[in-house]
């Protein structure tokens, strides 16, 4: 008589996360995730309480590996690096990107943003040119940088604009994005002072 394969709920939480990095969230069922595992969906619906605790696994994950990307070093500026992360992160991982933004995960993404921009705050501390600005208006400048590079994320996510589109290397989106960080900044610092 032919082993079972036996899964834990992490081989479930990871076959669902590289369906949807592949696919996008609308393509995670039970049985994309069974298949993945080479498995029947038995193991799924007996590990987890619901797909929704594995859809919510994976949109964690997400996050976490947005973190890592604006952690990088792309320019030598935290602030920009922040930005660019975040941007390069909605190139590359177009369907992770979607889940960040996900209204249908609406208490978990809010609660990561909210994370996610303190942790912000706190790498920009010891930079010169956060250096005597008000909490609260440093608080302003990263809320602003956050706008432009979402807007920059969204139209490279969404390939909606030729210009962007057009951005084919890591290099030229860095490019563009520094000198973009340059002009906003300015004129952001002159607000400030």
């Amino acid at each position: 008589m032919a082993r079972r394969k036996r899964f834990t709920i992490d081989d479930i939480f990871e076959a669902a996360f590289q369906i949807v990095r592949k696919s996008g969230m609308e393509h995670m069922t039970a049985r994309a995730i069974a298949q993945e595992l080479k498995s029947s969906t038995m193991p799924i619906y007996t590990c987890v309480s619901s797909m929704r605790e594995v859809e919510e696994s994976v949109v964690k994950r997400a996050w976490k590996i947005l973190q890592a990307y604006q952690s990088r070093t792309w320019s030598g500026n935290p602030y920009i690096d922040m930005g660019l992360g975040y941007v390069l992160f909605s190139k590359e991982e177009k369907y992770l990107f979607k889940c960040i933004h996900d209204e249908s995960f609406e208490k978990i993404n809010t609660r990561f943003s909210e994370k996610n921009f303190e942790i912000s705050l706190k790498k920009l501390d010891n930079n010169s040119l956060f250096e005597n600005l008000s909490d609260e208006n440093a608080e302003k400048i990263l809320f602003h940088g956050f706008l432009f590079s979402h807007g920059f994320a969204s139209l490279l996510n969404s390939g909606m604009s030729t210009d962007v589109r057009s951005l084919g290397s890591e290099a030229a989106i860095v490019e563009l994005f520094k000198e973009a960080a340059e002009f906003a900044w300015k004129g952001l610092k002159s607000i400030a002072e």
